[in-house]
């Protein structure tokens, strides 16, 4: 039985909103061609998290996505091209939902992608900077773009040096 909250979606809407995460994980953790376990580990941990969501319309996407997280990830790999399209077409689908439910999702989504950039890499020698690659944070701005998110308003997360904090402020 599917989630009241997701019903108002067609199957073929739905099997847009399921990409999503992907979509942003694929842009952002495969930007510098490389897609390491470390990175993989993170996005699917935080997949695992979807039963303490605080966020009932994440929780219902996340908790319902059936298909194996290999099969999607290749899904999304196919076309690279794709994902920013598919993004866009996704927020046009989610207009459905009030804005502040569509908001906290688009946040959410991005703030998965911008944890699997943080999970990987090496900070420098002195402690200043970032792990994220120029690639991953190139991919970041576009997918903050394709999802509508004010880049400014994202500078907080970005900031952080702690993507499992960062996460964390989403769970219950």
């Amino acid at each position: 039985m599917i989630d009241p909250i997701l019903a108002r979606f067609s199957l073929e809407e739905l099997a847009t909103i399921y990409m999503v995460p992907f979509w942003v994980f694929y842009q952002v953790a495969g930007a510098d061609t490389v897609i390491d376990e470390r990175e993989t580990e993170t996005f699917q941990s935080m997949l695992d998290d979807a039963p303490r969501l605080k966020d009932e319309f994440a929780r219902a996407v996340f908790s319902n996505m059936d298909a194996s997280f290999i099969d999607i990830l290749h899904k999304a790999k196919n076309n690279p091209t794709r994902p920013y399209q598919g993004l866009r077409e996704a927020v046009a689908i989610l207009d459905k939902l009030p804005p502040d439910v569509t908001s906290e999702f688009k946040t959410l989504v991005f703030v998965m992608g911008w944890s699997v950039a943080a999970a990987s890499g090496e900070f420098s020698e002195t402690g200043e900077g970032s792990n994220i690659s120029e690639e991953e944070i190139e991919n970041l701005v576009v997918v903050a773009e394709a999802l509508g998110l004010s880049f400014q308003k994202l500078q907080k997360i970005i900031t952080s040096s702690d993507g499992s904090k960062v996460w964390s402020t989403f769970l219950s």
